[in-house]
C-alpha cells in the first residue's frame, strides 16, 4: 500500500470542529484508504458509510460492511474517532481501517477506550517459505492435516518444539493459497495479533477465488487470554458474514488437553507432529551412511531444524558435526560485543519461545539487522527471533563458554523479565497466562499459578496509585507509604511517578553531612514518626504482660530511644528506595552515602538499633540487598550473623524471631522478614532457618487471618525465597489478591490501624515482586534444562566421514556388564542434575562475587563431568571410575550412592 497519512482530512480540521464535521472527515479518510486497496473486492468490503444523527446519542458514522452478500452495520462514535486520532503518532498504525476492524469486534468502544497497535496478519517471507519448502515431506501428520481440512474440520498441529509444526502448516497453507483460497496468517507470539488482526486482514485482502478462507494461527499457547476472543471472531465471520472459514493452528504438545473439547464452535482436531519421522526421511534422502544416523539423531534431539543444519554441514565438510561445531556455526561471524549481546539476549528469549519486537531493539536495531543479514537470526512479522529452542540452547552454551560478557546480560532470567517489562501490558498478560497453564512444551499444569489475575489486579492498583501519587507525591508525608508505592509503580511501568515521589523523598531527608550517623529529616519529622510513638506504647503493653521478666534483648520500652529506632528503619527504606531506582534516575552517590551511613549506624554486634526489634535490622538488610550488596559485604555479613545468633548468645533468634513490639509487626511478620532478608543476602538455608520456616508455616492460621495482608505478603515472599519453588504460592496468592481487591473497593480497617496507611502500597509492591520471582523460578526451570556449559573446546570437522570407533579393553582387561554400566551412567546423570539444580537456584536479580564463585565452581564440576562421562563405556578402567566416584561425592555429598564396581582384580603395588 502506498505511503498515506491515514487521517489527512481529520487532521486538517480545527480543534473546535463539531462532531458532524469530525465524522464527515473520518468518512472521507476511510473512503480514501479503501480506494487505495486492490481493485478486486475485499473479503470484507465497505459498501457504504454516512454520518447520521440519533436522538439521545448524537452524530455517528454508520458503516456497512458486506461479505458474500450479507451486510453488517457498525457505528463509529465521535469519542472513538477522537481517541484514535489523538493517540496516533505515526508508530501505532491506527488507520481508518484499523478503527473499523475494532468496530467489527462486538462494538468494543467505551468511555475509556483507547486504541492499541493491531498486528498485521503477514505471511512468512519468501525466504522463510523457501526454507519451509526444504522440510516439505509426505508424512503421516501432513496427510492427516490435509484430510481433516478437506472434511471441513478446524485443525491444530501439536508437538514438541522444533518438530516441524510451522513448516508443515506453512506448506499446507501455501498449497491452499495456490489453489485460490484466501489465507490470513497470525503468529500469537506477537501479543498485538488478535481478532482485530483477522478483521483487518479481511478488510485489506481481496476476496478469494474459491470463497474459502484459511486462518493460520501459529503458537496458540503463546497467548491464552486472547483465544476466546479469537474464536468468537471466527464464529462471527461464519454466522454474521457467511464466510467459509477454517482454522489451521500450531501449539505445544502440552497445550493439547487445554484445547480439547470445550464449545463445539471451538473444536479443534489435534494432529501430533513428530520430529523423529521427519528426521528419518531427511536422513534417508541425505546420502549419509546409516552408521552415522544415530549421532545426528542425538545431536538434533528430535529438532528437525538442527538435523537439517547437521546434514547440510555434513555435505559441506564431509563429516558428522559435533555439538560444538553447531554452536560455532550458529554464532559465526559474530565479532563485536553488541552482536554477541543481542544474539545472546535473543537466545535467552528463544528458550521460552519469546521474540523481540523491532520497537524493543531501539538503538541496537542496526546490530540486529546485521545478524539477520548474516543468517543468524530471523525477522518475522515485526519481530526478531533466533529460531528453535534447541538452537537457542546451542547459542547460550557457546556464549557462556566463550564470550566474556558483562554480568548484566549473562543472567537469562533477568533478560526475560526486562523483555516482559519493555514489551508492554499485552505481552506481560500473554506470557503470564501461558505460565499459568503450561510448564513447558511437554508439560501442563495441574493448578494455575494465578499470575495473570494477580497482574491484572496490580495493573488496576497501579493506575489508582498513579492518580493518588499525582495528587500527593509525598503520600501524606508518610515515608513508608511513599517508598512502597514508588516500588510498586516502577514494577508496573509508571516510572514517571517514581520521579515525582523521589523529588519529595530526597528533599525530605538528608544524609550527606560528614560523619552522618543516621538520616536526618528536613523540616521536622515525617508523619509516620507517629507510628513509632505508638510502637513504643505497644512495647510498654508487652512489658506489662511479661511482668518482672526482662525482654529477651534486655531493653524495656521506657528505655527506648524512639527517634533512633525510627531513623534506623528510615535508613533501610532509603537504601531500598535508591537502590531499586529506575536506571535513568539511579544516583550512585546517594547509594554510597547511605551505605556509609549504615556502616556507622551498625552496632558492634551487627544489629541496627534496637536489638529488641529484629525487624529493624531485617529492614536495613533488605535495603542493602536492594542496593546490590550481599553477605560478602561486611555490613551485611555482620547483620546476618546477628540475626542468626541465639538469644542465649546475645542475639534475637529463638527458633523464630520475636517482633519485640507487641501487636505491631507480630512474630510471624518478623520471622518472614528476617528469613527474606537472610535469603536475599545470599545466606543458604541452615538448620535454624529451616526451623523458623517450619514454625512460620505452622502459624498459617495467624498470618492468613483477614486484615493481616501485610503479614501474608511477607510470608508468601519468604516461602518463595526459602523453598525456591512456586508450588506453595498459588493458593495464598489467589487469597491475597481477592482480599486486597475487596479492601481497595470497600475499606474495612480504620485509617488509624497499625501500618494501615501503607498497607495497599506495601502489598502491591510485594505482589509485583512475587510475580517477578515466580516468573524467575519458572524460567530457570527451562534454562536449567538447556544450559550446558563446560564441554570441551569446539573441534574441527573431519574432512572425511566419521567411521564407527573401536574401543580397546582397559589395561587390566575388566569389562562392565550392561547393568553395571547403566548404574554408573545413572550416577553421572545424578551429578549433572545436582549441578543443574545448584546453578538454577542462584539469586536472579543480582549476581554478587559470592554467587559468581559458587556458579564458577559448579561450571568447573560440570566441565569435569563432561570430560569423564565422555570416556565412560563398558571398558572403563579403575582410574576413571574412581575419578567419577570422587566427583560424585564432592558434588552430591551424602546423596551420592555406593555404586557397584566391576571386578578389576587385585591392585598392583606401585
Amino acid at each position: 500500500m502506498p505511503d498515506y497519512s491515514p487521517w489527512l482530512a481529520v487532521n486538517a480540521l480545527s480543534p473546535n470542529a463539531s462532531a458532524y464535521e469530525l465524522l464527515t472527515a473520518a468518512h472521507k479518510d476511510l473512503t480514501a484508504q479503501t480506494a487505495m486497496l486492490d481493485k478486486r473486492p475485499a473479503a470484507l468490503r465497505v459498501v457504504s458509510a454516512a454520518t447520521e444523527f440519533l436522538d439521545g446519542v448524537g452524530h455517528e458514522l454508520v458503516v456497512r460492511v458486506e461479505a458474500m452478500g450479507r451486510p453488517t452495520e457498525v457505528r463509529l462514535s465521535e469519542d472513538a474517532v477522537r481517541a484514535t486520532t489523538e493517540d496516533t503518532d505515526g508508530t501505532h498504525g491506527v488507520t481508518p481501517l484499523v478503527l473499523l476492524a475494532y468496530a467489527l469486534q462486538k462494538d468494543p468502544f467505551g468511555p475509556s477506550w483507547r486504541p492499541k497497535r493491531v498486528g498485521h496478519a503477514e505471511r512468512p517471507s519468501a525466504a522463510a517459505m523457501e526454507y519451509y519448502a526444504k522440510l516439505d515431506r509426505l508424512t503421516e501428520s501432513s496427510t492427516k492435516v490435509e484430510l481433516q481440512l478437506e472434511e471441513g474440520r478446524d485443525v491444530v498441529v501439536i508437538g514438541e518444539h522444533g518438530c516441524g509444526k510451522s513448516a508443515l502448516v506453512a506448506n499446507v497453507a501455501d498449497k491452499r493459497s495456490g489453489a485460490g483460497d484466501g489465507v490470513v496468517w497470525l503468529n500469537l507470539a506477537d501479543p498485538a495479533d488478535g481478532p482485530e488482526s483477522i478483521m483487518l486482514a479481511l478488510l485489506e485482502q481481496g476476496r478469494s477465488n474459491t470463497g474459502h478462507y484459511l486462518v493460520v494461527l501459529e503458537n496458540l499457547h503463546a497467548n491464552p487470554p486472547v483465544l476466546n476472543e479469537m474464536f468468537d471472531c471466527l464464529n462471527r465471520l461464519r454466522s454474521d458474514f457467511g464466510l467459509d472459514v477454517q482454522v489451521l493452528a500450531t501449539s505445544w504438545k502440552s497445550a493439547g488437553p487445554r484445547l480439547a473439547g470445550g464449545e463445539p464452535t471451538r473444536e479443534l482436531r489435534q494432529v501430533l507432529a513428530e520430529g523423529k519421522s521427519l528426521i528419518s526421511q531427511l536422513l534417508v534422502e541425505s546420502g549419509i551412511s546409516e552408521a552415522n544416523w544415530p549421532t545426528i539423531r542425538r545431536l538434533a534431539q528430535d529438532d528437525v531444524h538442527i538435523a537439517l543444519t547437521a546434514i547440510d554441514l555434513y555435505g559441506l565438510r564431509g563429516g558428522v558435526p559435533t555439538e560444538a561445531d553447531l554452536e560455532a556455526y550458529y554464532t559465526r561471524q559474530v565479532s563485536t560485543d553488541d552482536q554477541r549481546e543481542m544474539l545472546y539476549r535473543l537466545a535467552c528469549l528463544g528458550v521460552l519461545e519469546l521474540q523481540m519486537a523491532t520497537r524493543e531493539a531501539g538503538q541496537l536495531r542496526t546490530t540486529l539487522e546485521q545478524l539477520r543479514d548474516d543468517g543468524l537470526i530471523f525477522q518475522v512479522d515485526g519481530a526478531y527471533l533466533i529460531g528453535s529452542r534447541r538452537r537457542a540452547q546451542l547459542v547460550m552454551n557457546h556464549a557462556l563458554q566463550h564470550w566474556k560478557a558483562a554480568d548484566l546480560w549473562k543472567r537469562p532470567e533477568h533478560n526475560v523479565w526486562l523483555h516482559l517489562q519493555r514489551g508492554g501490558e499485552r505481552l506481560m498478560k500473554a506470557t503470564l497466562g501461558r505460565l499459568d497453564q503450561l510448564v513447558s512444551p511437554d508439560m501442563a499444569r495441574t493448578d494455575s499459578l494465578h499470575l495473570l489475575t494477580t497482574w491484572e489486579m496490580l495493573i488496576r492498583h497501579g493506575r489508582s496509585m498513579r492518580r493518588q501519587s499525582a495528587e500527593d507525591p509525598s503520600w501524606g508525608d508518610n515515608l513508608g507509604a511513599a517508598v512502597f508505592a514508588a516500588s510498586a509503580l516502577v514494577q508496573l511501568n509508571h516510572v514517571e511517578s517514581w520521579q515525582e515521589i523521589a523529588d519529595k523523598v530526597r528533599a525530605r531527608w538528608s544524609y550527606d553531612a560528614p560523619d552522618c550517623k543516621l538520616p536526618e529529616p528536613v523540616g521536622g519529622v515525617t508523619a509516620d514518626y507517629e507510628d513509632f510513638v505508638k510502637i513504643q506504647e505497644s512495647m510498654a503493653e508487652e512489658d506489662a504482660i511479661l511482668g518482672a521478666a526482662p525482654h529477651l534483648a534486655g531493653i524495656r520500652a521506657d528505655e527506648l530511644d524512639t527517634d533512633r529506632m525510627y531513623r534506623n528503619w528510615v535508613l533501610g527504606l532509603l537504601l531500598g528506595f535508591e537502590g531499586a531506582a529506575p536506571a535513568k534516575y539511579q544516583d550512585q552517590q546517594r547509594i554510597d552515602l547511605l551505605i556509609e551511613v549504615a556502616r556507622r549506624a551498625q552496632e558492634d554486634d551487627g544489629n541496627f538499633y534496637p536489638a529488641r526489634v529484629p525487624w529493624v535490622t531485617a529492614r536495613v538488610v533488605l535495603g542493602l540487598c536492594q542496593a546490590n550488596l550481599r553477605v560478602d559485604h561486611p555490613v551485611v555479613e555482620d547483620a546476618c550473623k546477628w540475626l542468626q545468633l541465639q538469644v542465649s548468645e546475645g542475639g534475637p533468634f529463638d527458633n523464630w524471631w520475636r517482633s519485640g513490639t507487641g501487636t505491631w509487626n507480630r512474630d510471624e511478620a518478623t520471622t518472614a522478614m528476617s528469613l527474606s532478608a537472610l535469603r536475599r543476602a545470599g545466606v543458604p538455608m541452615r538448620p535454624g532457618m529451616n526451623t523458623a520456616y517450619a514454625w512460620l508455616l505452622g502459624r498459617e492460621r495467624e498470618w492468613a487471618t483477614q486484615g493481616r495482608e501485610i503479614d501474608m505478603a511477607q510470608a508468601l515472599e519468604a516461602t518463595l525465597l526459602c523453598t525456591e519453588a512456586a508450588s506453595d504460592a498459588p493458593h495464598h496468592l489467589k487469597t491475597l489478591v481477592q482480599r486486597i481487591t475487596t479492601e481497595r473497593r470497600s475499606p474495612t480497617l480504620l485509617r488509624t490501624a497499625p501500618e494501615e496507611r501503607l498497607r495497599i502500597p506495601f502489598v502491591a509492591a510485594q505482589l509485583a515482586d512475587i510475580v517477578w520471582r515466580i516468573v524467575q523460578l519458572e524460567s530457570l526451570k527451562l534454562f536449567a534444562d538447556v544450559i550446558n556449559p563446560g564441554r570441551p573446546e569446539p573441534s574441527e570437522l573431519s574432512e572425511v566421514a566419521v567411521a564407527p570407533q573401536t574401543v580397546e579393553s582397559s589395561a587390566n582387561g575388566a569389562t562392565m556388564s550392561r547393568r553395571l554400566l547403566r548404574a554408573w551412567q545413572r550416577g553421572c546423570e545424578q551429578i549433572e542434575g545436582t549441578i543443574r539444580d545448584k546453578i538454577s537456584k542462584r539469586d536472579g536479580p543480582m549476581r554478587t562475587p559470592a554467587v559468581e564463585k559458587v556458579i564458577s565452581e559448579q561450571l568447573a564440576y560440570r566441565a569435569r563431568l563432561t570430560e569423564l562421562s565422555s570416556r565412560l563405556d563398558e571398558h572403563a578402567d579403575r582410574e576413571l571410575l574412581e575419578q567419577i566416584d570422587a566427583l560424585g561425592s564432592t558434588v552430591c555429598g551424602v546423596a551420592w550412592p555406593d555404586l557397584p564396581w566391576p571386578d578389576f582384580g587385585p591392585e598392583e603395588d606401585a
